[in-house]
């Protein structure tokens, strides 16, 4: 019976523990691919408003449109994304956004992360 018990609560612990793994690395993948569009997007977009392509982007609509476009083709999430635009000057060729991400973790509980990105074409 005492034998019975501690295998039970050693694999609820080993439970527990692998749960707290999984959680932790899914929010940190998260992040990496969030990191990793939001850049991509912000950097191609400024390229796209200053570059040779420059007669698409004429306002600063079109601009943080063209951004939410290339976000939306580089990201592979299932979390709801929410975009907040701090500044933008499709003239200058300049564009400040940050992208939050929530997420369900397997436990239900919420969980966000977030990447603010800015650039500026030289």
């Amino acid at each position: 019976m005492k034998q019975m018990i501690f295998v039970i609560s050693m694999a609820i612990i080993i439970l527990l523990v692998s749960m707290s793994l999984v959680s932790v690395d899914g929010k940190t993948k998260r992040r990496d691919e969030l990191n990793r569009a939001v850049s991509a997007a912000v950097k191609q977009t400024v390229k796209t408003t200053k570059g040779n392509n420059r007669n698409e982007i004429q306002s600063d609509q079109e601009m943080v449109g063209e951004f939410i476009h290339l976000l939306s083709v580089n990201l592979n999430g299932d979390g709801d994304y929410s975009i907040e635009v701090f500044g933008v000057d499709s003239q200058k060729g300049m564009l400040d956004v940050k992208v939050t991400e929530t997420f369900s973790y397997l436990n239900g509980e919420k969980g966000k992360v977030s990447v603010r990105k800015c650039a500026i074409y030289d």
